[in-house]
């Protein structure tokens, strides 16, 4: 939905015109169009426009707003100022889920009406809270079903455009084309300012059905009717020679009737435009630390291959002496590169350089500063590597085909790769949602985008959805969760309540793991809210304070396998085992 100062004045004008509606001067047509394809107002042959019944709701609400809330009328606001937007309807959906607005959206909102300042009995506190026009355009927004409409001249925009997400730059800002690919839902803004652009579910399937095909002069080379069409023909419905001939020289279908590529993604478009996109969006993250040991895994097995040798097989104590080694001489060269001026070097590393100056046992100053077996829950987490016994009795570390993706990304450069930063690609996937503006800085950063997904944003999008998750929370995830109340909260309050017992990196990186593990959704207005699997693990966990490593990979693989063999008694609610069935379950496990 985008509604700007000239569409506001119309919308006005229009609520006072009643039933009989207006008949439109030449230059309102455009803006009329843009108004009629998000199903806000009918234009009849004659010329002639007048509400539908959702934008006689959308008109009342910015008159309650208007009246109530403190906006100024229309007709004071500036030329082409965005009083709702894809972001503004981001941000509404946020709080909606939240129940509380966020800290960066709530100016936005505040200025628009949406929002207001209350006294929040429930939290105690003063919070900033959808207004009633803020609530109904919610949920108009979620009601409107605008209409698929592509013109020819619009079909060029959509393929010379970057599929994002990218800086606003890039499209034809304010322009009727903009209107239009918003107002149909092909694109979304990020929030709070609208910064950065990228292409929907929807818009994505557009532009690549756009890409091969719908190559005309002139006229509509994508609409409901045309899909509809293709639908039929695709199911073996009888079509007509002239809506036959239509796709064809579209380039929908070939000469025997038969999907042509530009087909296959115009159904997707359909498909995506009845049913809707996802609802929820996955993310993944991996820290370099994490990585470095990946390839030290990697490292090992190499050896062991080159010498049948038993002790090179990477067991945990050989991968640590793999890893004392490698961090003894990383940390030299960096002493050696800086010297004594440890100030200047990476805070991240800065304290551990420091004591490995005045180490005396290397080994115990690795175990001091690197958490290993925690390293290892988070790969075998997110379906890294694999924990197996090789057949001695020893627990040995296999890379999985995800594993080797990520190494090869990665080559001899480890970096972070945030779950803010993926999902500011896999965001766009949702219905209107483009990434908040620090995702996209950090995406870019990370080297996962540019004017769109990198061939590393790509992979690291694809690992979200593909990978088999395991449950897995580390010491400083566990205190982060815990502080989480069960509405949620935001980042900023997180922050200052956890100052005195988390470094900001590690609360930075604990939130970016437990999104990633789907436990809580960091929502683009700065909200945190739980999901349902984060709902099922605060219960599994309540109560439980000062353990480290409460839930990892192990301890789920042998409750699997003990539940597996086990008989579930309902009304009790728990699972029993035979003591005969126990090894049965051991063996299970692995």
């Amino acid at each position: 939905m985008v509604i700007t100062t000239e569409h506001a004045t119309l919308l006005q004008r229009l609520l006072e015109a009643g039933e009989q509606g207006l008949s439109l001067a030449p230059d309102q047509a455009a803006l009329a169009l843009e108004l009629e394809v998000q199903a806000l107002v009918r234009v009849d042959p004659a010329g002639r426009a007048a509400l539908t019944l959702q934008g006689e709701t959308l008109a009342q609400a910015l008159a309650q707003a208007v009246r109530q809330h403190g906006l100024p009328s229309p007709e004071k606001w500036d030329a082409g100022w965005r009083w709702l937007g894809t972001e503004i309807i981001a941000m509404l959906d946020a709080a909606r889920r939240a129940g509380v607005v966020g800290p960066w959206a709530r100016e936005a909102l505040q200025a628009r009406g949406l929002a207001a300042p209350v006294r929040d009995r429930e939290r105690g506190r003063e919070a900033v809270l959808l207004t009633e026009p803020g609530n109904t355009i919610y949920d108009l927004s979620q009601r409107l079903h605008p209409r698929l409409l592509i013109t020819a001249g619009l079909a060029e925009v959509i393929r010379k455009t970057p599929l994002g997400p990218t800086t606003a730059d890039e499209l034809p800002t304010g322009s009727h084309e903009e209107h239009l690919l918003e107002g149909v839902r092909l694109i979304a803004y990020s929030l709070p300012a609208s910064d950065v652009y990228a292409y929907t579910a929807l818009g994505q399937a557009v532009k690549r059905a756009l890409a091969a095909g719908g190559f005309a002069a002139e006229g509509e080379v994508l609409n409901e009717d045309l899909l509809y069409r293709l639908a039929g023909l695709a199911d073996g419905e009888p079509v007509s020679p002239g809506a036959l001939e239509t796709l064809q020289a579209l380039g929908y279908v070939g000469a025997e009737g038969e999907l042509l590529p530009a087909g296959e993604w115009a159904l997707e478009a359909l498909r995506l435009w009845l049913d809707g996109p996802r609802a929820e969006v996955w993310s993944f993250a991996v820290e370099q630390e994490e990585v470095e040991v990946l390839r030290a895994i990697a490292h090992l097995w190499v050896k062991a291959e080159a010498n049948p040798h038993p002790h090179e097989a990477p067991t945990f104590e050989n991968l640590r002496r793999e890893m004392i080694d490698r961090k003894v001489r990383d940390y030299k060269d960096l002493l050696e590169r800086y010297g004594r001026r440890l100030e200047e070097m990476p805070e991240k590393v800065r304290e551990i350089a420091r004591r490995f100056a005045e180490a005396r046992d290397l080994a115990r100053w690795y175990d001091d500063n690197f958490e290993l077996r925690e390293a290892l829950f988070s790969l075998e987490a997110f379906d890294l590597i694999r924990t197996a016994d090789d057949g001695n009795g020893r627990e040995v570390f296999t890379v999985t085909g995800h594993g080797r993706a990520v190494l090869e990304d990665q080559g001899d450069a480890p970096r972070d790769i945030p779950s803010t930063a993926v999902k500011a690609i896999t965001i766009t996937r949702k219905r209107f949602s483009a990434p908040n503006l620090a995702w996209w800085e950090e995406a870019r950063q990370a080297g996962l985008v540019d004017r769109g997904p990198t061939r590393s944003g790509w992979l690291y999008a694809s690992l979200a959805e593909r990978v088999r998750r395991q449950p897995f929370l580390s010491a400083h995830e566990m205190e982060v969760f815990h502080h989480l109340p069960a509405r949620g909260m935001d980042v900023e309050r997180l922050r200052e309540e956890l100052a005195d017992h988390l470094p900001e990196e590690h609360l930075t990186w604990a939130l970016e793991k437990l999104e990633a593990r789907r436990l809580i959704d960091l929502l683009p207005d700065g909200n945190i809210v739980e999901t349902e699997a984060g709902e099922a693990m605060d219960r599994a966990l309540s109560g439980l304070e000062g353990v480290g490593h409460p839930v990892n990979p192990i301890y789920y693989r042998v409750l699997r396998a003990l539940a597996s063999v086990g008989t579930l008694y309902a009304r009790e609610k728990r699972v029993r085992i035979l003591p005969r069935r126990v090894e049965q379950a051991i063996e299970r496990s692995g």
